[in-house]
């Protein structure tokens, strides 16, 4: 027991020793003022034209497999100041790998220091879509 919770100190993705696996990135958005929504609302939400879908996974994850009508605008690219975020008059979903990830809530904040008001956070992530067998968008 001694071995395995050094090893979860040490880890980058150690288990939390009070919240569920992936509970923290909900909370966070929350805390962020983005909308943290599940797998049955980001179905909804594709389905609304006005809704501008954002990927903030790097642009080779992104090319392998997206929402449908996702764009890219990696967090990577943002923080070194490249990436305009699309108008203020839309809502917006941001989005990455799985509840592990946590560009979409940086993008997510982001967005939200530029004026944005409209953003929702997919918690689940990409993951969650493709075990789900919706559809993807491919290069």
């Amino acid at each position: 027991m001694l071995v395995a919770a050094a090893a979860n100190a040490v880890s980058p993705r150690g288990i939390p020793w009070r919240d569920p696996l992936g509970q923290g990135l909900r909370a966070k958005a929350a805390l962020a003022g983005l909308v943290p929504v599940d797998l049955e609302a980001v179905r909804a939400l594709l389905k609304d034209p006005a809704v501008v879908v954002l990927d903030s996974r790097p642009r080779d994850e992104f090319a392998n497999g997206r929402l449908p009508g996702a764009r890219s605008l990696p967090w990577a690219g943002v923080e070194e100041g490249r990436g305009t975020p699309p108008q203020k008059d839309r809502p917006i979903l941001v989005y990455c790998a799985n509840e592990f990830c946590e560009s979409s809530l940086r993008l997510g904040e982001w967005l939200r220091s530029k004026g944005h008001r409209d953003v929702a956070l997919f918690v689940e992530g990409y993951e969650a879509w493709w075990n789900a067998k919706g559809p993807v968008d491919q290069d």
